[in-house]
């Protein structure tokens, strides 16, 4: 994988505090580096020299939201890609307002966010549509399809089946004019036009916190070595459910979450290593 050439992808992580050192340590496993200035007074200068932004706003205030605005536009500028996170979307009008803040100022790659967010944020955009993100949506296919305006912090309360959970990917990619991955027991894929479903992991993976924000982390890893937001989130998708299968097969139900963290660490490292061994190209 292209991560493990020299030099791999530095990414500058605004992330919350909650999982700052497992996602600095995940991107080191994956073959990339984190770097996690989080003053808006330097903001704009590590945005400079690093391949991609994450913008995670996690534990929000004021000043990490002017800091993710002021990275994000630095990031426009330069051509880099931008991954945003709207941890808890529903959680606050505070949180809402910020992510407002920044969606009308930034231009996003990928989103990556579960399917409580991926609500709220079409409530957001299309606040007089018919659309998921209002109480109930009305299409061809199913004649009324109910979404309460839950709000269960920074995890979904939400659990769309195939169909409805590849419409809302749809419909969010088409409002933000972005690629999305929306994470769950499946993920969803959708660029507005391409839309794909993966599965696989384990459900341990609900248990381990940030385990969502490390793989927004993946997702600006791999559009730092140059893929594609659409490559790049199915590709950290895949990557991060199959490292999860490996961690629940070598830890076979016998020991604690704590090992099984571990043991997710070292999948991500070992399939990117092999990945990379095999000469495996960008796109």
């Amino acid at each position: 994988m292209e991560q493990y050439k020299k030099n791999g992808p530095k990414i500058h992580c605004l992330t919350n505090p909650v999982v700052m050192q497992d996602t600095a340590n995940l991107l080191l496993a994956a073959g990339g580096s984190a770097i996690m200035a989080q003053a808006p007074e330097e903001v704009e200068e590590v945005t400079s020299f690093c391949q991609a932004a994450l913008l995670n706003t996690g534990v929000p205030d004021e000043a990490k939201f002017k800091a993710c605005v002021l990275a994000g536009k630095r990031a426009n500028a330069l051509g880099h890609p931008v991954v945003l996170d709207p941890v808890g979307a529903g959680a606050s009008r505070f949180r809402q307002k910020g992510l407002e803040q920044i969606l009308s100022q930034v231009k996003v790659s990928i989103i990556r966010c579960n399917q409580e967010e991926a609500c709220t944020l079409l409530r957001m955009k299309n606040k007089n549509s018919n659309s998921f993100g209002e109480t109930e949506m009305t299409d061809e296919e199913s004649p009324k399809i109910p979404i309460k305006r839950t709000a269960g912090g920074v995890e979904s309360q939400i659990d769309l089946e195939d169909s409805k959970l590849r419409m809302l990917a749809g419909q969010l990619s088409e409002a933000y004019s972005c690629t999305v991955l929306i994470s769950g027991k499946k993920d969803a894929v959708s660029d507005g036009k391409d839309t794909c479903l993966i599965a696989g992991g384990t459900e341990r993976m609900s248990r381990l916190t940030g385990g969502g924000c490390m793989l927004s982390a993946l997702c600006a890893l791999f559009c730092g070595c140059g893929y594609e937001p659409y490559t790049a989130a199915w590709r950290a998708g895949e990557l991060w459910k199959e490292s999860a299968r490996r961690a629940e097969m070598q830890n076979s139900g016998t020991v604690g979450i704590g090992s099984f963290h571990a043991y997710l660490f070292d999948a991500v490292e070992e399939l990117c290593r092999s990945k990379d061994e095999r000469g495996e190209g960008k796109r």
